[in-house]
């Protein structure tokens, strides 16, 4: 979710609310705010996650980018815990467990989604639909 498109500096707009059990359900996220890309990182993550319950083979796509990246071994600890419990839920849990961890809107969900493995799992297209129906839910 690093993809520089996704990064932009305009206000205003309409937005929708928040997910229940979200931090600041309260509140409507600004367009292009940290509340706004969590809600994003959400959705993209419910995508993934319909993806992976049709196609279990898909977590080991994540699998591997959690043993390249920590393999590096130049992560800190606490990035490298994060990745660990995104292993053991991938390799060990049931579908349903893995898949109420990765669409989690809770505080603990988003900080779990700050260290996401599952780069490469959604085409470019798939980001890019998410993207734009997001952006013209909230800005238009």
């Amino acid at each position: 979710m690093n993809d520089p498109s996704e990064m932009h500096d305009r206000a205003g707009g309409s937005a929708v609310p928040l997910e229940p059990g979200c931090p600041s359900a309260s509140a409507t996220p600004e367009p292009w705010s940290h509340p706004w890309h969590d809600q994003l990182g959400l959705r993209y993550h419910r995508a993934i996650a319909e993806k992976i319950r049709v196609h279990s083979e898909l977590r080991r796509i994540a699998v591997g980018n959690i043993d390249r990246w920590t393999a590096r071994n130049d992560y800190p600890r606490s990035v490298v815990a994060a990745l660990r419990h995104w292993r053991e839920l991938l390799t060990t849990a049931p579908v349903a467990q893995l898949i109420a961890a990765m669409t989690d809107p809770s505080e603990h969900g988003h900080q779990m989604r700050q260290n996401t493995p599952f780069a490469g799992i959604l085409t470019q297209d798939e980001r890019r639909r998410i993207r734009e129906e997001y952006e013209k839910a909230t800005t238009h």
